[in-house]
């Protein structure tokens, strides 16, 4: 059992009021609701009886509940033996999107090495919703994807920002003029695949502007996308972050376009019920590294 769901029945059974307790633990009152509901249903009893103000512990929720606080005092325990920093060790399963792999990823696993040297992370690199259901199934203990997210005992914490925008080849002597949405969607155009937020969003700004859908060539790989605009032409929406270089090169330029940029907020990705110690120091560190290499590109 979650022990997310146990400090919720312990609240509960202390402040005997859903709100108050969706306010304590900083979530809604259909989350406590649900999570009750949940160890209920496990346990085959009734733990609380529902009034219209106040929720009072039955004869099962008496019996019950000094487990749940005995469990609760022996996890905090454990965490407090375990959270030097120096101690941290184990493996992570980690997934991320292509942008951030990109961008500052290996930056991180150096830190990550030198700050954390027992720690092993695990890497799948998918889109935001294929990492976000394989969180929730369990078969990765967090991610790095676009947001943002409210999931139920799960928790998401900012990274970073980063835009989106048009660009082409200079073969595609679409410089120094504005280029219409419409003579875009006349052309191939290269994004992140199906699955993933800057697909729809070039597929909503088509259907705003009363456009047939355009012929989207799409690639998980923020490198295969860069080279698919410089080299075989079409119009690339990607993340500017990751095309520094070759607008510098002149192998892509901006394109003046009435089609709209977006920003896209990328978020760590867990369970809430995750040991704290060492999730939010990879939390930290990843934070931190993603502001760094934003201070490099906005300089």
């Amino acid at each position: 059992m979650r022990q997310q769901k146990l400090e919720t029945l312990v609240w509960l059974a202390r402040l005997q009021n859903f709100r108050a307790v969706a306010e304590k633990l900083n979530t809604t009152q259909e989350a406590i609701s649900q999570r009750v509901a949940s160890v209920e249903s496990q346990l085959g009893v009734t733990l609380f009886e529902r009034k219209k103000r106040k929720c009072k512990l039955t004869a099962e929720g008496r019996e019950i509940i000094p487990y749940a606080e005995r469990i609760l005092e022996l996890t905090s325990e454990m965490l407090d033996r375990v959270a030097n920093v120096d101690a941290f060790r184990g493996v992570i399963r980690l997934g991320v999107v292509d942008t951030i792999v990109h961008v500052w990823l290996t930056t991180l696993l150096e830190q990550l090495q030198k700050q954390h040297p027992h720690v092993t992370l695990e890497l799948r690199v998918d889109t935001s919703s294929a990492l976000r259901e394989a969180v929730l199934s369990g078969s990765l203990d967090m991610a790095f994807l676009v947001g943002p997210l409210a999931d139920a005992d799960m928790k998401a914490r900012y990274l970073c920002t980063y835009e989106f925008a048009w660009v082409a080849s200079p073969r595609m002597n679409l410089a120094g003029r504005q280029v219409s949405l419409e003579e875009i969607s006349e052309k191939p155009i290269i994004t992140f695949p199906k699955s993933s937020r800057p697909y729809a969003i070039v597929k909503e700004q088509m259907k705003a502007a009363n456009l047939q859908a355009p012929r989207i060539n799409a690639s998980g790989s923020v490198t295969a996308s860069i080279n698919l605009v410089a080299n075989a032409g079409g119009i690339g929406f990607l993340p500017k972050v990751s095309i520094q270089e070759d607008l510098r090169l002149g192998r892509l330029h901006m394109i003046e376009t009435d089609a709209q940029s977006a920003d896209l907020q990328y978020f760590a990705y867990y369970p809430s019920d995750l040991p704290n110690a060492l999730t939010e120091a990879i939390v930290d560190l990843s934070k931190e590294v993603a502001n760094r290499e934003k201070k490099d590109f906005m300089s």
